[in-house]
């Protein structure tokens, strides 16, 4: 068991660790369907008035500054400052003092739809290139290492209309960072040497997207638009398209790469922002110097007159294979570029209405007839330059994908509606006083997501400098021709159908989509549903308008504490306690807005205490929820949510947002799961669901599925995947309404009041449980839950390489990490220490954060809450010797007494993996090497060939003559037909290879695998010494290393150790008695 000492110690080990088509003009497409529409009362916004001239105060440089007032959120303690450099980029300078971490975001207004034609990616694979050294920090890594050393992360994101560029540090290395970060736009190198790894990665990436039912889905619904816009183009990107097309027309792609970033990366589309506790005259001053010599070359966005749906792509229904069990219908419609109007929210009122849930709605007449179980709208009005488009997205049961001609008939049915009834300023009044309150008591986001959302917004030419931080949020006044004009776009004359599903019923799906492998088939839509489509007469007198929303807060005062403490309390009061019940409350000390949360956690042995039970729990879930979707959706839109899930042997209920009306609505929710009658067709619906879900699980990618089988392991109970589908034949609706029975009968509640209420509504709140109207319930004594308690140091990876290769891998990082432990400076140990308890000591951003961390203790049972004060004091008094011993102790195989590992890998059938008898024979390096040859080609040779040979070569020889070696031995057992091509590319692989026992940079994973297994055949691990316990009376193997492999781990679960009850931290003394509460009764 790690004691907190060793937290912090753990917490330190992780913390130190283009041209467009290049058509010619004859060969451009006709003109778009939908012309381009620029109405006059929206024109592009002034980005020259309001900026003075500036010099920054340490070095005088110049820069323009906006002076004029920038629209905040109430709620918003941090200052801004807008500022235009010489070279036209643009940055919003944001000083926030309560930042422990900073960062930063940079957006290029070009993306993916540069592409050149003949290379798809490029523009994703100059991502890549970028981050490989400048000139004026040539060492590749630098920028990584950099940010590492700094507590930072950093990511980067290719869009179709721009690409992203961010990172967070702490704060002391934002200016170091920036400087990095900057020599990416002005001095690239696009090191050649790493053209072909970076290749390697793309390719990677789009691989593993492969399966991705959402991946395969948009690149298909691309794909199947105007072939001549880049809209249509695969834009990932992979060795294909980039290095084969290259090779195909004679051309160096490295090349290409620099045309394109010297074509498209100029200063004037470029947005930046800059989040730290430095003041703004500090920022500035990093911004102009570091920023300032990107080059200008003026507005280089790709522009394209045409609309990539047009006449050829309208009108069409196309039906596609999904990987997963699922069934989808989206109705995609062209609409002309919509972004100048964006500041009326036409689309905030237009998918209000048509995701709505209640009574009246689509959503409603599909569910009543078992059609659907969610309907959303979405649209494009503010990504896309020259167009945009609008879906609206069914999720469909089998029943609704039959009849997918009547759900569509609904869908314009309910627009008719709209349409006839015309705007109505009531409605859009209600979604703008909602947004308002939304903007004006916004929660305060983490400095990375904030700067990486700001970054992106500077790309909408209609928004003014002053509506920066409000264009989301708030509308600029009603506007009934925009929302009449935008709603005449959603007509049958201008959509096409898409339908998914696993398999599909008199439609064979022949085509086959180029990068992805999607199967679809595609045919005109039926005159009937392009042309005054219409639904059944008595569905039509079902669809109506909502009413006025009753959720909307009567009130958004605040609460405040008579006292308020400086430092916030960091505990919740305990108001009461005994053997059915905890209640805990903790009031808004620090954030002071009108939002709250409550949290409900009712225990019983019922919740999963077998498969059927965590079946059935999960099912009742999803009905009630369904149902509490359409009874409360006008809650949600007045900020109020209801939520509900199984997890952990508790049935989590929870409600949140603005505060005035969620004791009400956790009420309604509790009534209706006490009184809960379940519904036939519901209930075969939502079986139906929960099937797809635990089936669709296989369909998982591998970390997924590991992380899956690691709770099976260190988890009880857990179910693995064949129990929880041997048990789906055993659930009937008569089972259900039992187990809703039982499952309440015995059950202990754990309830946390939180955010902007008093004491008195946190009782009253609470004694609704003790009312006949809601949940009844005795003791049940029992573990609170069985999955907390184990700690470990994880490392997860996932790609194209053998598993036992990558295990061999991270042992040599492990082997290797030591080192760099011992070789911290003072003074890096120190700044990672200083950069971990900046972290701890940060501020809480919301009320949802707070709840989160409270709710998190409570529910443990630990009640630790002042764990991270805890934490800094111990990271106070470490030293460097503490963290070598604690390596030394738990992660060095070669010295930890108490070494416990579990290596958890999974494959693809078409990978090679040992079977039982080769992994008792064989050291894993040998597994490895053999599994690296068979990869790459190299399947002449056997195990025994491969251990052979390792056993009897020289250690000390340098790895090139090793190889060549092997090459040799390769070439002896190929039949006498073959050539010696395949083997001079064995012999041929390695490059930068440092001397043995260190770990040396490689293209090749044959070279690293057969270092590995020299090495480890020069000097043989130490811990198989340390295994005492043996495994094989419950069929498990033993590798010479002493590694067991379990075969069914079922059985191995069993002979675990379980986790005992939680032991708080804190003796719990309640405010109040429940004598004291009889006395006031």
């Amino acid at each position: 068991m790690l004691r907190p000492l060793h937290y912090a110690l753990l917490a330190v080990f992780c913390t130190v660790s283009y041209f467009l088509a290049r058509t010619s003009q004859e060969n451009r497409p006709t003109p778009q369907l939908l012309p381009i529409e620029v109405l006059n009362n929206y024109k592009l916004a002034d980005w020259r008035t309001g900026f003075e001239s500036k010099l920054t105060v340490e070095s005088s440089l110049p820069y323009k500054e906006y002076t004029g007032p920038i629209e905040k959120s109430g709620n918003d303690q941090r200052q801004y400052r807008l500022i235009r450099l010489p070279n036209n980029l643009t940055a919003l300078c944001v000083q926030d003092l309560d930042a422990k971490e900073a960062a930063a975001s940079l957006s290029v207004n070009v993306g993916s739809n540069a592409n050149p034609a003949e290379f798809p990616g490029l523009a994703h694979f100059l991502e890549h290139m970028l981050f490989l050294g400048t000139e004026k920090y040539p060492k590749e890594g630098e920028y990584q290492a950099y940010l590492s050393r700094n507590s930072g992360s950093y990511n980067a994101y290719t869009y179709f209309y721009e690409t992203d560029y961010f990172f967070s540090v702490f704060n002391d290395a934002l200016e170091g960072a920036l400087d990095r970060l900057s020599q990416f736009f002005i001095s690239p190198l696009f090191n050649a040497d790493c053209v072909d790894r970076e290749l390697k990665a793309v390719d990677s990436e789009h691989k593993g997207n492969l399966q991705s039912d959402l991946h395969r889905f948009y690149h298909l619904m691309s794909s199947v638009s105007n072939p001549k816009h880049p809209y249509s183009w695969f834009s990932t990107g992979n060795t294909e398209t980039l290095k084969g097309t290259a090779e195909e027309l004679g051309l160096d792609l490295r090349e290409e790469l620099i045309k394109f970033y010297h074509n498209y990366y100029s200063a004037d589309i470029m947005h930046l922002v800059v989040v730290g506790n430095h003041s703004l005259d500090v920022l500035s001053e990093w911004v102009t110097s570091k920023f300032s010599d990107i080059e200008s070359k003026g507005n280089t966005r790709p522009v394209v007159d045409f609309h990539p749906i047009g006449k050829a792509e309208l009108g069409k229904v196309i039906h596609y294979k999904t990987v997963r069990e699922k069934y989808e219908l989206k109705l995609q419609f062209a609409l002309p570029e919509l972004k100048s109007v964006n500041s009326a929210k036409p689309f905030a009122y237009i998918n209000a209405l048509l995701g709505h849930k209640e009574p009246g709605s689509i959503y409603s007449v599909l569910r009543e007839n078992g059609w659907a179980t969610d309907i959303s709208g979405y649209s494009s009005s503010t990504f896309y330059d020259g167009f945009s488009t609008y879906d609206i997205s069914v999720t469909a049961t089998p029943e609704g994908l039959e009849n997918y001609e009547a759900v569509v008939s609904v869908i314009f049915g309910y627009i008719k509606m709209l349409v006839e009834s015309g705007p109505q300023e009531w409605y859009f009044k209600e979604l703008s006083l909602v947004s308002k309150a939304r903007f004006a008591f916004k929660d305060k986001e983490d400095a990375m997501s904030y700067a990486l959302g700001l970054s992106g917004e500077g790309r909408n030419q209609y928004v003014p400098p002053q509506h920066i931080l409000s264009q989301n949020y708030l509308s600029r006044g009603y506007d009934a021709d925009i929302i009449s004009k935008c709603l005449s776009y959603l007509n049958p004359s201008n959509y096409r159908l898409f339908i998914g599903a696993q398999e599909h019923k008199a439609v064979e799906c022949k085509l086959e989509e180029k990068y992805y492998g999607v199967l679809y088939n595609v045919a005109e839509l039926p005159s009937h549903m392009t042309s005054n489509v219409k639904c059944s007469p008595s569905i039509a007198k079902m669809l109506h308008l909502p009413g006025r929303n009753i959720y909307l807060p009567d009130s958004l005062s605040v609460t405040k504490p008579a006292t308020i403490a400086d430092p916030p309390a960091l505990e919740p009061v305990l108001l009461r306690k005994n053997d059915k019940i905890e209640v805990w409350f903790k009031q808004d000390d620090q954030f002071f807005t009108p939002h709250g949360r409550i949290g409900l956690a009712i225990s019983s042995e019922y919740v999963d205490n077998s498969p059927l039970n965590h079946l059935l729990s999960t099912l009742l879930c999803k009905i009630i929820s369904a149902e509490l979707q359409e009874q409360l959706f006008s809650a949600s839109m007045a900020s109020s949510y209801f939520n509900m899930n199984p997890r952990g042997g508790r049935i989590n209920v929870g409600v949140s947002g603005l505060s005035n009306g969620l004791p009400n609505l956790l009420k309604t929710a509790l009534r209706k799961i006490k009184t809960f009658k379940v519904d036939t067709q519901q209930f075969s619906i939502y079986l139906a669901e929960v099937e797809r879900m635990i089936q669709n699980r296989r369909q998982n990618g591998p970390t997924s599925q590991l992380f899956r089988q690691l709770d099976n392991l260190n988890m009880v109970p857990a179910f693995d995947q064949d129990m929880l589908e041997g048990a789906l034949k055993d659930i009937t609706l008569d089972g259900l309404q039992k187990h809703i029975v039982l499952l309440f009968s015995k059950a202990y509640v754990k309830m946390l009041v939180s955010g902007n209420y008093n004491q008195s509504v946190a009782l009253d709140t609470s004694n609704q449980l003790r009312t006949s109207e809601q949940l009844g319930y005795r003791v049940w004594a029992g573990s609170d839950s069985y999955k907390e308690g184990r700690d470990m140091l994880l490392f997860a990876l996932e790609g194209e390489s053998n598993p036992i290769y990558v295990t061999q891998r991270i042992n040599e990082f492990i082997r290797q990490y030591r080192q760099k432990l011992q070789d911290l400076t003072a003074d890096e140990f120190e700044s990672s220490i200083q950069s971990l308890i900046s972290l701890k000591q940060e501020k809480l951003k919301s009320i949802n954060e707070e709840f989160g961390e409270l709710w998190t203790h409570i529910k443990s049972g630990k009640y630790s809450f002042d764990k991270e004060n805890k934490d800094v004091e111990h990271l106070k008094q470490l030293r460097k010797d503490d963290l070598l011993a604690f390596w030394d102790k738990y992660v060095n195989k070669d010295t930890a007494q108490g070494y416990t590992r579990l290596d958890m890998q999974m494959s693809s059938a078409k990978i090679w993996q040992p079977t039982a008898k080769e992994f008792e024979m064989y050291p894993g390096t040998i597994l490895a090497l053999y599994g690296s040859l068979r990869t790459e080609g190299y399947t002449g040779l056997s195990i025994a060939d491969v251990q052979s040979f390792v056993s009897s070569a020289d250690a000390s020889s340098t790895i090139e003559s090793l190889l060549a070696e092997l090459s040799a031995l390769y070439v002896t057992k190929q039949t006498p037909s073959v050539s010696n091509e395949t083997a001079e590319a064995l012999d041929t692989t390695v490059v930068n290879v440092e001397a043995p026992g260190i770990v040396f940079e490689s293209l090749s994973k044959i070279a690293s695998a057969l270092q590995m297994a020299i090495s480890s055949a020069d000097e043989a691990p130490k811990y198989a010494t340390l295994s005492k316990t043996n495994f094989a009376n419950i069929d498990m193997k033993q590798s010479p290393e002493g590694i067991w492999l379990i075969n069914d781990y079922k059985r191995f679960q069993h002979t675990q150790a379980l986790h005992g009850i939680s032991v708080p931290s804190r003796k719990l003394v309640p405010l109040i008695t429940d004598s004291d509460q009889a006395d006031n009764n």
